[in-house]
């Protein structure tokens, strides 16, 4: 454990505080406490504008409850597999770039949908939180390191998995779905370019 911890810290490390968080607020914190955390941490419109920075990173770190418990494991095992990979090439700080940068696009994409009246309905106070930002960025991340031929038919994966179990108003999916997407593809296009500076410093 200790040398799968040196070898992948940044996985290691945000799996561990993801896992953390989740135990304090499930049996140490009060239930009014624990809402209150998430309510805060959420990346809603309203949070956004009043506190960006402490939603922005504290959400990707809170679990969501309304989650099925499959799709938190899977969540959380893509965390574990496709970041894991993902540092393990590129290294622990190019990795956190990649991932943080798909979390942070994601949320100000769908803020941005969200704003342009794309629902029915006000989503201002909205809860969104959750690691699976994280974890589509990083499923996003590892397609450069795929064969060629498998790249494409990877994001079209990655991609339609939260269009096809979507709720859809219209022509536009759920927030959810918005911001599943566009972490994959800002992971996409950073993973790539952090790839090549890698590779372009040693010669490859």
């Amino acid at each position: 454990m200790r040398e799968r911890f040196r070898q992948h810290p940044v996985t290691a490390g945000y799996l561990l505080a993801v896992t953390g968080l989740a135990l304090l607020m499930r049996f140490v914190f009060a239930d009014g406490f624990t809402a209150q955390v998430r309510e805060s941490l959420s990346t809603n419109p309203a949070n956004l504008a009043d506190h960006p920075v402490n939603a922005l990173l504290g959400s990707a770190f809170v679990l969501d409850p309304g989650d099925p418990l499959v799709f938190t494991v899977l969540v959380l095992a893509a965390v574990a597999v496709f970041l894991g990979a993902f540092e393990r090439e590129v290294g622990p700080w190019r990795a956190v770039a990649v991932v943080l940068a798909g979390h942070v696009g994601a949320c100000l994409v769908v803020l941005v949908v969200i704003l342009q009246g794309a629902y029915p309905f006000d989503l201002t106070h909205v809860t969104d939180v959750g690691v699976s930002y994280v974890a589509f960025a990083a499923a996003g991340a590892v397609t450069v390191l795929l064969p060629v031929v498998l790249r494409g038919p990877w994001m079209a994966l990655v991609v339609a998995y939260p269009l096809l179990s979507a709720e859809w108003y219209g022509l536009v999916p759920e927030f959810g779905a918005v911001g599943h997407v566009a972490a994959a593809f800002i992971g996409s296009g950073c993973g790539a370019f952090a790839v090549h500076r890698v590779y372009a410093s040693v010669g490859r």
